[in-house]
């Protein structure tokens, strides 16, 4: 079988693309290559304006990917800024973190919550993505792990992903007393992971019987398989 090639758009973090940077851990597969492509025009999406920029930043960085040849776009962030309109642009597959995750919990799950680092001012993200795959009657609550105060300090954003991703002892026992708390409200529900950047604690977290469901990889392992298939 072909190796195919896709194109992942941003890192699912704070970190800056540069010429050749390897994929992020959970997107290294044998069955595919994964090549980074930057989004130079996204902004952090604090506000639903700010989301508005993001769409039309993948947008713009997906068609470049597709027109350097990638065999399908993958949109590296739980938000799936530019999904629909790429979809729509582009006769190649394409996938999201977002959209991805929500349907391989529903693979193995009936219903699924999240838990996310961000505050409940930007829970527009997660509904923007539930409504446009008419997913919300699925979702049996969103945890938010921060206030809104976080978007009121310059650098609280990328302090914030930095700490998610240092697995800090505190961070891992935040997110976990999280999940445990949902899995018991709600039995049977598949608890996601509710950003990319926070894919460092998902091994923490399985290695303490807890099980989560990372959307990095959830979302390109799905794309990936669709990709393959149509060999």
């Amino acid at each position: 079988m072909q190796q195919k090639t896709i194109a992942v758009l941003g890192m699912g973090d704070a970190t800056v693309v540069e010429d050749n940077m390897p994929p992020p851990g959970p997107l290294v597969l044998p069955s595919v290559d994964a090549q980074v492509f930057a989004v130079p025009n996204a902004v952090f999406p604090a506000t639903m304006a700010d989301r508005e920029i993001c769409e039309e930043a993948y947008f713009e960085a997906g068609l470049k990917a597709a027109a350097a040849g990638a065999d399908a776009l993958y949109i590296n962030t739980v938000g799936d800024y530019g999904y629909a309109m790429l979809g729509d642009a582009v006769s190649i597959p394409v996938g999201g973190a977002g959209c991805g995750a929500f349907l391989s919990a529903l693979a193995t799950a009936e219903h699924f919550a999240v838990v996310t680092l961000w505050p409940p001012a930007m829970r527009f993200i997660y509904d923007a993505v539930l409504t446009e795959m008419n997913l919300q009657e699925y979702c049996d609550d969103i945890v938010h792990l921060t206030d809104d105060t976080l978007l009121s300090v310059e650098d609280g954003p990328n302090t914030a992903m930095a700490d998610m991703q240092s697995c800090a002892v505190t961070t891992v026992d935040a997110v976990a007393n999280a999940t445990l708390s949902l899995q018991t409200r709600y039995p049977g529900t598949q608890v996601i992971l509710g950003c990319t950047c926070m894919y460092p604690l998902a091994d923490s977290l399985r290695a303490r019987g807890i099980s989560v469901l990372e959307p990095m990889s959830a979302g390109f392992c799905q794309l990936a398989n669709q990709t393959l298939a149509l060999n």
